[in-house]
């Protein structure tokens, strides 16, 4: 093996290996090798061969080791007695930021350090990463007093739950019997072309309210798709909004809720 590896490190490229020797290979770097090594190996096999088919294989055994330990190391930093599930959490996080990075393949200024530092980086946002996305970590915080946090916790939002509210809702709402009908077919018109072409970005939003861009009906697009005017869609648009609100939002608790 230490002659395999040392040909991959002077030759820069993966060596020709049948599946045996290449299995053998990969079992050495994950199980027996150096942090030194597998990082040297990883940059080689990142930098000079990256479209290898085996290349992926190579570098996942070389980081996954380093990804492990950096799990552990930063639970132990994080909490006096990190579960395993916490711990597992940041591995799995780790496991996605080498993921990424071979996958991305972004160039790499020259020096061993500066890929060392990479993949160490990666490793250390990967662990906190995972688990501060998740709904129950989030904005956790240390402090020193215990009695001065609040219980108070945004709302749990189940977007699966909130995508068949949605659902129907629209159906309810492009279906509503009390409408007119030019009103009705325009409002199936929208559905039938969905977001993608009933839908534009905000050319000028209230980036204090907005924070940004945000999409809006194109009026455009619904009128060429139903041979009309701009005008008269938003006439239609307009008097629809007006019964809808008052049937669906009287209170203007919907989307407080929804």
């Amino acid at each position: 093996m230490l002659d395999t590896v040392n040909n991959l490190l002077v030759n820069t490229r993966i060596p020709a290996l049948d599946a045996v020797q290449m299995s053998d290979l990969l079992h050495y770097l994950f199980s027996a090798s150096e942090k030194t090594l597998r990082i040297q190996v990883a940059e080689v096999v990142y930098r000079n061969d990256h479209d290898h088919p085996n290349a992926l294989d190579i570098f996942l055994a070389c980081t996954l080791p380093l990804a492990e330990k950096a799990a552990s190391r930063k639970a132990r930093r994080l909490f006096i007695h990190p579960s395993d599930w916490q711990v597992e959490l940041m591995y799995d996080g780790a496991v996605k930021a080498m993921l990424a990075m071979f996958q991305c393949n972004y160039p790499v200024r020259p020096g061993t350090n500066a890929f060392r530092r990479y993949v160490l980086r990666s490793l250390a946002l990967g662990t906190l990463r995972s688990y501060f996305m998740r709904e129950e970590n989030d904005s956790v915080r240390a402090t020193a007093d215990v009695a001065t946090v609040s219980c108070r916790k945004r709302p749990f939002r189940n977007k699966v739950e909130e995508d068949v509210i949605t659902r129907q809702l629209l159906s309810q709402v492009v279906n509503f019997p009390h409408l007119r009908t030019p009103l009705i077919e325009t409002l199936q018109c929208i559905s039938a072309l969905g977001p993608d072409g009933a839908l534009k970005e905000q050319a000028y939003p209230n980036l204090k309210r907005d924070r940004g861009r945000r999409p809006i009906l194109d009026p455009d697009a619904i009128a060429e798709a139903m041979g009309t005017t701009r005008a008269a869609v938003h006439r239609n648009l307009r008097e629809a909004r007006l019964i809808l609100r008052d049937v669906f939002n009287a209170d203007g608790k919907l989307f407080l809720t929804r």
